[in-house]
């Protein structure tokens, strides 16, 4: 690279030889860990990548990185593709990228290969499959919100009630309002991975209609299936982001009570528990 020396003269140069910004690498990747952390991930879904050299500096995406409602592929000079197609990012750091995967990555291993300045990685094998579902439950205290939610070993999952109150015994978590659910109340669950909803909608975009999965879905709390779903779909306002709006059926009263799902008839991976009195 070619700089003027100060005091040189006019027309003058001196030649500095800076070394070569390393290119990025790619570790590992991963369905977002907050939502369960699976090793298999699908359209639609969000998923983290790790590695070193992935970004310069940190950051998170904005309304202004925004095109309408479409969400962008570039951040802070760090792009992301899965299977050749561009995947849209929320978050880059030198370690860790977070990208939605996009819509028309198909199944088996695909590459992923992210790409700054410095040039792009090697290929990263990733298995990919039509749904790869997990439910908001994180196991530990992050920064934002919500905190951990692995409470002395119970991993319970991220449910709200109506007024915002979380679902959990009362004072589990410092700092938050919780309390056990009762049989009745409708409670909302979060999740990524759920698959196509119907109408459909391409990933990517800020959700501004109602939709409904397309594949099958139960919510049960232990034994009893939730007979209830009063919405299950993309949320509103969000990219990529499901929710689930359930009514909590008669069930024995537990601050240990297991939640699962099956979706398309196949249970979800994650052992979850809900607080019901």
């Amino acid at each position: 690279m070619v700089h003027f020396g100060a005091g040189s003269a006019p027309g003058s140069y001196i030649l500095f030889n800076f070394p070569a910004l390393p290119g990025p690498s790619v570790t590992h990747v991963i369905n977002a860990g907050a939502y369960g952390g699976a090793s298999t991930i699908s359209p639609g879904s969000w998923i983290e990548i790790y590695g070193s050299n992935l970004a310069v500096g940190t950051r998170v995406w904005s309304s202004a990185d925004f095109n309408g409602v479409n969400a962008p592929t570039s951040l802070g000079g760090t792009s992301v593709t899965i299977g050749g197609q561009a995947a849209f990012a929320d978050y880059v750091s030198s370690g860790q990228v977070n990208v939605q995967v996009p819509s028309g990555v198909g199944n088996n291993t695909q590459p992923v290969v992210v790409t700054t300045a410095a040039g792009s990685s090697t290929a990263f094998g990733v298995n990919v499959a039509a749904t790869s579902p997990g439910l908001l439950a994180p196991p530990a205290p992050s920064t934002g919100s919500p905190p951990g939610f692995n409470v002395a070993g119970t991993q319970y999952v991220v449910a709200l009630l109506p007024d915002g109150t979380y679902v959990l015994p009362p004072g589990a978590i410092s700092g938050i309002n919780s309390r056990r659910a009762n049989p009745g109340d409708t409670i909302t669950l979060y999740g990524i991975g759920f698959g196509p909803v119907t109408p459909a909608i391409a990933a990517g975009q800020i959700e501004q209609q109602t939709n409904q999965v397309s594949s099958p879905l139960s919510i049960a709390f232990g034994n009893t299936p939730a007979t209830t779903i009063a919405y299950s779909g993309l949320a509103p306002n969000y990219v990529g982001l499901y929710q689930f709006n359930v009514v909590v059926p008669n069930v024995a009263a537990s601050d240990q009570v297991p939640l699962t799902f099956s979706l398309g008839g196949a249970g979800g991976s994650q052992t979850l528990y809900i607080a019901v009195q």
